[in-house]
């Protein structure tokens, strides 16, 4: 009797343990801390993300390389010099993109998978692809298969850039889909930064960037099953058709709200590359007094349409599809009138953007019938559009990636550049992998890849 009471008593502590417990697992459970974020918490957030990265050390360091700018203090005077600190700019360029915007995208898509609120899942394939197109412009081979898992994968594999080009393109494929579908769950509005849930402007922006990444390709179009050029035009066709439709990231005034590309010129870590504003003052370039000032004779960045608190960040653009479709045209048929036509509206959409109403509308007709007009051969007519392009898509890593693909426009390396990090002293083909994945992920590639180690679609 004594054992059966023993037992009872033992069994009602028990149960009265789990219950309490249970209680107490109730009251611990935090309602400001949700498991799941909601899609239009994480939107907002990831736009901003991209945006600052764009506008910051990735953008100066290859226009660096271009000779947009000249670095002349802290980490910018030793790009200048083609020596990438694996430990600074690329460590933080790195981290912030796969820390931030891309694991954050890839949460929010699986959010947007399992409540049917497809349009957030093709904003978040949209922006996701575009984050792998900058990072692979810029190093390459990169983890993406095996990344964005958080701490699961410590050591992710670093997959080959042609399988990232077409993962980019399986991305924004289905972004499309997604944004066809009609669905009565969560819509983006004011939480959409970029476009406030205009669904057919993204649709159009993701047909943009299918053109932008098919075009970086078209040093392989040789070994490939289509013709890069050819993907890039039809792309064009359903893509951004008016500068309205721009994808920008507008910046405002409080500190909080600074354009990163500010802090770089107000600190004075680079000023103008002479090799640019020689370039502009040749042309009579109406863009020369948008894009750097002079004082006391000497040409500064600050405050200029680029780098003031509150200017915009340009992701994807009208003009940059005209231009993207000049030159698939051209390679298609170097003597397509069309191209010529593309190329003119590229320049002129340009040159409007920037000046505004300040330049009188003659001056911008007469700027582009002289600089945009092709004569010549195919090489003539490709150098006429990458230089306009190179122009007007200042403060942007593509003019790196034209760069490297055409080798326009034709730079001189800067002096000083040969170092066993950039055995040579050519313009560097890519930027130094960064230190903590050297150091800790098992998969890095070797051997150490140089500056001028070229990758994939450079080679």
């Amino acid at each position: 009797m004594k054992k059966v009471n023993k037992t009872i008593k033992i069994t009602a502590i028990a149960t009265l343990m789990l219950m309490v417990s249970c209680e107490i697992s109730e009251v611990n459970v935090n309602p400001n801390s949700p498991t799941q974020v909601p899609e239009n918490v994480i939107l907002p957030f990831a736009e901003e993300s991209i945006a600052r990265l764009m506008a910051g050390s990735g953008q100066v360091m290859s226009g660096i390389f271009v000779q947009y700018y000249e670095g002349i203090d802290n980490h910018p005077r030793q790009v200048q010099q083609y020596v990438v600190n694996e430990a600074l700019y690329v460590e933080w360029d790195w981290n912030d993109y796969y820390d931030g915007p891309m694991i954050n995208l890839k949460k929010m898509i699986d959010v947007a998978k399992g409540n049917g609120n497809f349009y957030y899942v093709g904003i978040g394939n949209t922006l996701l692809a575009l984050c792998l197109g900058n990072v692979t412009s810029l190093w390459g081979d990169i983890p993406y298969s095996e990344a964005l898992d958080g701490a699961n994968n410590k050591s992710p594999k670093f997959d080959p850039q042609k399988s990232i080009y077409e993962a980019i393109q399986t991305l924004l494929d289905t972004a499309i889909v997604n944004f066809n579908k009609s669905y009565n769950g969560r819509k983006p509005t004011t939480d959409d930064i970029l476009f406030g849930g205009d669904i057919a402007k993204w649709k159009k922006a993701a047909y943009a960037l299918k053109a932008r990444y098919y075009m970086h390709l078209t040093k392989r179009a040789a070994e490939l099953d289509f013709n890069p050029a050819q993907k890039a035009l039809e792309a064009c066709q359903n893509a951004i058709s008016s500068s309205s439709d721009d994808m920008l990231f507008p910046y405002g005034y409080s500190a909080s709200e600074y354009n990163p590309f500010y802090s770089f010129t107000r600190l004075g870590y680079i000023i103008p590359n002479i090799s640019f504003t020689s370039l502009l003052s040749a042309l009579n370039d109406p863009r020369k007094d948008f894009y750097y000032k002079k004082k006391f004779g000497l040409a500064n960045l600050e405050n200029s349409y680029y780098t003031s608190p509150n200017s915009p960040v340009f992701m994807i653009t009208y003009h940059e599809l005209k231009f993207i479709e000049a030159e698939a045209r051209l390679r298609l048929d170097e003597n397509d009138p069309l191209a010529q036509t593309a190329l003119q509206d590229a320049t002129r959409a340009n040159l409007t953007k920037i000046c505004g109403d300040a330049v009188p509308q003659a001056t911008i007709d007469s700027y582009v019938t002289a600089n945009a007009n092709l004569t010549g051969d195919f090489e003539n007519k490709l150098k006429t559009i990458i230089r306009q392009k190179y122009i007007a898509m200042f403060a942007s890593i593509e003019s790196w990636t034209d760069y490297r693909r055409t080798g326009y426009p034709v730079l001189t390396p800067n002096p000083n550049g040969d170092n066993p990090q950039n055995p040579g002293g050519a313009i560097p083909r890519r930027l130094a992998y960064p230190q903590t994945e050297r150091l800790y992920n098992k998969n890095f590639p070797t051997p150490l890849p140089t500056l001028q180690d070229r990758f994939w679609w450079d080679e």
